[in-house]
């Protein structure tokens, strides 16, 4: 029997390699994934159990089996009811310009794929189709990791195939329509690109309700109904992914630290260190290679 191989949950989003990346997940890591959107494509494909997905503001009902395709600039993250537990599922990022190269022969392809998306999102393909995909996802997988001249051109055909598996499926009428999500969703998301635009400013609850006419308590009760968390733990946490981010790619700590709103290293140390079981100057010297300095206003 193959090896299965499962992957750490990432609250990453955005590429590191040029074609694409795929994981394994088998843990509850997305029942706090807030909405977000990318410059790719991503397909979602469920393992086990049920759960619903909301795209664009429309919700989609998930079981095993089920497929998600989400187009670059689709706002998107998958909404767990119930108790916290593991979803086994795989994620797939395809970059847009490997999904043209591949389409690039098939005019058809093209136009279901690089067309509009909206209420298209969930596939629902036959138990035989989506049986192919699972040993798809697995196969690719499995190459994805190989070294050799082959492995690029076998794993471009094992996703040429799924994309064929997926417009096979886009054309067929879903089982349920999907429906509205819930009530002042637009409004929440508006509040949250807000924040991912001025995470280097002072926000805070109180500011937010003010700027865009709400109640506070029903800025915090919608923005967690819809976001998954509240306004000041996802502020929190979108600071400290962006300051990650920045350090990946080579920012200092310092400049990381106050460009996304810390005032005070010490108080960024510790959230830092909190959130991702390492301080951000290890984080550092890991990207590098290298030994980890001191940090500065470690306490």
């Amino acid at each position: 029997m193959a090896q299965i191989l499962l992957n750490p949950f990432d609250h990453r989003q955005y590429m590191r390699r040029e074609n694409f990346e795929i994981f394994h997940y088998n843990n509850p890591g997305s029942c706090s994934c807030a909405p977000h959107r990318h410059d790719f494509f991503e397909l979602y494909y469920l393992l086990g159990d049920e759960m619903d997905y909301i795209v664009d503001g429309l919700r989609y009902p998930l079981r095993e089996g089920c497929v998600m395709l989400m187009a670059p600039g689709q706002i998107h993250r998958p909404d767990v009811h119930g108790p916290v537990r593991n979803l086994d599922r795989f994620v797939l990022w395809l970059s847009a310009d490997y999904v043209r190269a591949i389409t690039g022969t098939l005019p058809h392809f093209r136009y279901a794929l690089l067309g509009d998306m909206t209420g298209r999102n969930l596939l629902q393909p036959d138990a035989e189709t989506s049986a192919m995909m699972r040993a798809l996802l697995f196969a690719l997988q499995r190459d994805s990791a190989g070294s050799d001249p082959d492995s690029a051109v076998l794993c471009r055909s094992i996703v040429t195939q799924l994309l064929i598996y997926c417009v096979r499926s886009i054309s067929r009428a879903p089982e349920a329509p999907p429906h509205r999500a819930e009530h002042r969703y637009h409004e929440i998301i508006r509040i949250y690109e807000y924040i991912g635009a001025h995470l280097g400013e002072p926000l805070s609850v109180a500011g937010l309700a003010e700027q865009f006419f709400m109640d506070k308590n029903t800025l915090t009760r919608q923005f967690k109904r819809q976001v998954g968390m509240t306004p000041g733990d996802y502020i929190r946490r979108r600071r400290l992914e962006t300051a990650r981010a920045l350090i990946h790619d080579g920012t200092s700590m310092q400049e990381a630290c106050a460009d996304c709103g810390f005032s005070d290293y010490s108080a960024f140390y510790r959230a830092f260190r909190q959130a991702f079981g390492m301080g951000p100057s290890d984080y550092a010297a890991q990207c590098r290679g290298a030994a980890a300095p001191a940090d500065v206003g470690k306490e």
